[in-house]
């Protein structure tokens, strides 16, 4: 019989494979408390069986469209025969969205998108999300067994040549934990917002990041300096076998548009992440498209936020990732008024 546990031991939770081989920093114990620190309740829950083992994060959201168990790049398991415990999980699942009055619960898998990952959400009772949470086309970088110089050819020679000008023209990178420099980071990032038409993320939440994952070393705020003015600033994630570009801002002033400043943060947050021995950088989200006939993209959605940082992601040399799609799971009828309101948002903007 599987055993369903809550854990609130923060060793036992970090030494969980899947976390070190992933590098799935919003599954971390960090995570869990910056959740309750921004007001929201989070649990990490695991369901086992001889040497099966499923665990995931779970976080209760309550929003004016509906309350909900949320599984940010969840759940995480053991070994592939750990899929055996998929159904007993959200069955327990189930009912603790039932003691807490929610109407669904909502996963955005951290799982390749394939049949047989599909299959294990249709089995279970899942349907495809009118929305996503998280990014669901990701760019991410190999960095094991490479050079520096192989990590360099990988790149288009545009931007090999941009990081190259970066140093000539004296720009350099500063690698620091002080949260003061939330500050410069979000003046930057105000003018990133406004200039490419996505909702930001509170101030707050980037503050209490870069103060809670920096106490463990795994985060890091990068700040790409010219004649003594930042021109572009990073939070980067370091945790279990991955860096992570979290979140990024750079200056719209005209005057150092030339400056290819972002060029040589992105270099300097990957060549950190292989120094700390990370197998993989990941970009973050990229704007979903389908190649032509001549190999070029061509953006499912003309209006997506990321349209216009998507060949900058890319041309840093590595391969798309695509996750499977955000499944909710039907927990009241109450789901079908969140549906209604989140299908019309995804209708009006248009991806």
């Amino acid at each position: 019989m599987p055993e369903f546990r809550e854990i609130t031991d923060r060793d036992i939770w970090e030494q969980f494979t899947p976390l070190q081989e992933n590098g799935l920093f919003l599954q971390s114990y960090d995570h869990k408390t910056l959740n309750e620190e921004m007001g929201q309740r989070t649990w990490l829950f695991e369901i086992s069986e001889n040497d099966k083992s499923i665990r995931s994060l779970v976080t209760k959201i309550e929003a004016k469209r509906g309350t909900f168990l949320y599984l940010p790049y969840g759940p995480m398991f053991a070994s592939t025969s750990s899929q055996d415990l998929f159904i007993p999980f959200f069955n327990k699942l189930q009912e603790i969205a039932q003691q807490e009055g929610a109407s669904f619960i909502r996963v955005s898998p951290f799982l390749e998108e394939s049949t047989e990952h599909l299959q294990c959400f249709t089995d279970t009772g899942f349907r495809r999300a009118p929305l996503h949470m998280l990014a669901e086309t990701l760019w991410v970088k190999d960095l094991s067994k490479k050079t520096e110089d192989e990590l360099l050819q990988e790149m288009e020679k545009k931007h090999r040549n941009l990081v190259r000008r970066a140093l000539k023209d004296g720009v350099k990178v500063r690698k620091t934990t002080d949260c003061s420099t939330v500050e410069t980071f979000w003046s930057l990032y105000e003018q990133t917002f406004k200039r490419h038409k996505f909702t930001p993320y509170p101030k707050k939440l980037i503050q209490s990041q870069l103060s809670l994952f920096s106490k463990h070393d795994s985060a890091l705020m990068l700040e790409a300096i010219y004649e003594e003015k930042v021109l572009g600033s990073a939070l980067v994630m370091y945790y279990g076998n991955a860096g992570a570009y979290h979140h990024g801002a750079s200056s719209s002033d005209p005057t150092f548009r030339k400056i290819p400043a972002t060029y040589l943060l992105q270099w300097e947050a990957i060549k950190e992440a292989q120094r700390r021995g990370a197998a993989f950088y990941n970009f973050w989200g990229v704007a979903p498209y389908d190649l032509d006939a001549e190999g070029k993209r061509v953006y499912k959605h003309k209006n997506h936020p990321f349209n216009g940082i998507t060949h900058f992601k890319t041309g840093f040399g590595g391969r798309r990732l695509d996750l499977v799609p955000c499944q909710d799971l039907v927990i009241s009828w109450k789901y079908w008024f969140t549906y209604m309101i989140e299908s019309f948002r995804k209708w009006k903007r248009g991806f």
